[in-house]
């Protein structure tokens, strides 16, 4: 947590070390602002889409893995599913 000074209008500067870690946040961008409890300030930036706030969050977690045999696995277990449903692809 960093220590920031509030001037005589209220307003404050965001480290330049927190602003260089909130990807595309640049001047003039909306932020919202909100309490939580009775000294604690949330600075949030301004929501994208849902597709730019999430695209590349799973990058890292598949990292290592082969995506076609995981895709061609699953692929294959609900069609073992199906069949024992009776209802096989044809």
């Amino acid at each position: 947590m960093q220590q920031v000074t509030v001037g005589p209008k209220y307003q404050i500067v965001i480290p330049k070390d927190l602003r260089k870690k909130i990807k595309r946040f640049k001047p003039g961008d909306k932020v919202y602002v909100s309490l939580q409890g009775e000294n604690k300030l949330v600075v949030q930036t301004d929501p994208q889409s849902w597709v730019e706030r999430t695209r590349g969050m799973m990058t890292e977690a598949w990292k290592d893995i082969d995506t076609i045999a995981e895709l061609e696995k699953t692929r294959n277990e609900w069609e073992e599913r199906l069949e024992e449903l009776g209802r096989g692809i044809k």
